[in-house]
């Protein structure tokens, strides 16, 4: 009775079908090398801040990174021996349009070559248009907040889907744009901003807020562009369009009562508390702050009169709806307000009406996460980037799976990003994705629209100015990007273990 037991509690899933998509991902900024001529944001980031610290350690330029500019058939070729049906590679924005208005022929042949080659691996190429970055001199024209983003994005996607749009099912418009906030909002507890572009010194919460509002208003428009401009033209109905959101593994549970955080911070993020139209207005395409006028007088310091001091008590409630009202913007560091919005459940000057389900599947990368209450604060550990400290939780993708798709229901569900950082030759990695595939797999038996998993990442890349090692190194294939002039790519416990778990179709 107790072995009938055990084997109904260790029983293993059904194997995936074969229509289910199994792959690896790559990033332009992280694996292709500098080109002086097509600098992008991170780039500048990099070189201003190559004597800063990064926990500890200076900032590092991607140099060669690993050079998949000239590499990509090789990898290409790694990622076919490991038995994947999807490559996942992005477009780098800053060389295929080097000067604003003026796109390259030559680099957009470069990225129909590389998905020709995908394409004739029997791998399905899944293009992202951002990674991350974006041109320096569209930063230098206001980058994220400028009212014209949205329409300089759909000019670049649209030249990018004339160019590959016959070979490239999946598309994805912008990685992680919930993680792009952070180049505008600064934490706390962190001395200078963790991306880039950051505000000039001195900006205040105010500040902020403001910027931290027009770039999630842009990020929508220009998200709804580029679907627009990918889904046009000949075929275009063929061609599905998403944007993957960074997702945390939240506790669900306080002890043995239910506690869905996911679902406290996603109502605050959506409130009207701080984001009220009441207090913030378009104007010329700006999102501005309107103060009622009697509220600029009660913030002023007036506390040498009578009538001063009995102001004290409003302007210290005033305080402290600024402190709520930072608090809450906080909150969309580890709320979904992503799919939020395009779900309709944010305010409507920050997600325009027209951008809502501006989606043809659910795309979304999981890391990291943890059950417990109390050990939430560990989880800084990934706005740090001490990404090899993290908490691993499994289980958190099993709820992710279903709460995406309880979100939109019609929709399938794409796991686009998906891996851990390590040393090269420990079995961790090997483990982590055989547990987190067994909750995809647990997911599809539970009725949930799973199409596809791909592993983050086929090899060691730049990790975002990170120094070489096992903090950022999340390669299936390990790269010494330090050491050896030949980046030759070697193949890791990782790899054996990805390519028997996709010749089974599971675990």
């Amino acid at each position: 009775m107790v072995k009938f037991s055990r084997s109904l509690i260790h029983r293993r899933p059904d194997p995936l079908p074969a229509s289910f998509v199994f792959g690896v991902g790559t990033a332009d900024h992280q694996c292709e090398a500098f080109d002086p001529r097509c600098p992008d944001v991170w780039d500048t980031w990099e070189a201003v801040h190559s004597q800063h610290r990064v926990r500890g350690e200076s900032w590092t330029p991607r140099g060669r990174a690993t050079d998949f500019w000239q590499r990509f058939p090789e990898d290409i070729q790694l990622a076919q021996a490991l038995g994947c049906s999807a490559f996942r590679f992005s477009i780098a924005w800053a060389r295929v349009e080097p000067r604003p208005g003026q796109f390259s022929n030559d680099a957009l042949a470069h990225y129909r070559e590389l998905a020709s080659i995908v394409r004739s691996a029997g791998m399905e190429p899944v293009v992202t248009l951002m990674h991350l970055v974006w041109p320096q001199h569209v930063e230098e024209q206001g980058g994220l907040r400028a009212p014209d983003f949205p329409a300089w994005f759909g000019e670049y996607a649209a030249r990018v889907r004339d160019a590959l749009g016959d070979l490239a099912r999946y598309w994805l418009t912008i990685n992680e744009p919930d993680t792009l906030i952070l180049g505008y909002m600064k934490p706390w507890w962190t001395p200078e901003y963790l991306w880039p572009p950051g505000l000039e010194d001195g900006a205040d919460e105010a500040e902020s807020m403001r910027a931290t509002a027009e770039v999630v208003r842009n990020l929508f428009r220009a998200h709804r562009a580029g679907r627009l401009a990918v889904r046009a033209g000949p075929g275009g109905e063929q061609r599905l369009v998403s944007a993957n959101s960074y997702y945390l593994g939240l506790p669900n549970r306080m002890w043995r009562l239910p506690f869905p955080l996911v679902r406290l911070v996603d109502w605050l993020a959506r409130s009207t508390r701080a984001w009220s139209e009441e207090d913030w207005v378009l104007r010329q395409g700006r999102i501005v702050v309107r103060p009622p006028s009697d509220r600029r007088e009660l913030l002023r310091p007036a506390l040498t009169s009578d009538a001063g001091l009995a102001l004290a008590p409003r302007q210290l409630g005033y305080l402290v709806e600024e402190v709520e009202t930072l608090s809450f913007l906080f909150s969309f560091l580890a709320s979904n307000w992503w799919q939020l919005g395009l779900r309709g459940d944010l305010p409507t000057f920050l997600c325009p009406p027209e951008c809502r389900g501006q989606l043809d599947y659910v795309a979304f990368d999981y890391y990291y996460g943890t059950p417990f209450v109390h050990r939430i604060g560990r989880l800084l550990d990934v706005f740090e980037r001490r990404y090899d400290h993290a908490p691993i939780w499994a289980h958190g993708l099993y709820g992710a799976l279903h709460y995406f798709q309880s979100m939109f229901p019609r929709l399938p569900v794409f796991v686009v990003e998906n891996g851990v950082a390590g040393r090269a030759g420990d079995r961790k990695r090997g483990r982590y994705i055989s547990n987190h595939v067994r909750q995809v797999q647990r997911a599809r038996e539970d009725g949930v629209n799973v199409s596809g998993y791909l592993v983050w990442s086929l090899t060691t890349n730049r990790e975002w100015g990170l120094p070489a090692g096992p903090s950022g190194d999340f390669g299936l294939y390990h790269i010494d990007l330090e050491g050896d002039p030949s980046l030759t790519r070697h193949p890791t416990p990782a790899a054996a273990a990805y390519a028997e778990l996709l010749r089974q179709r599971g675990v």
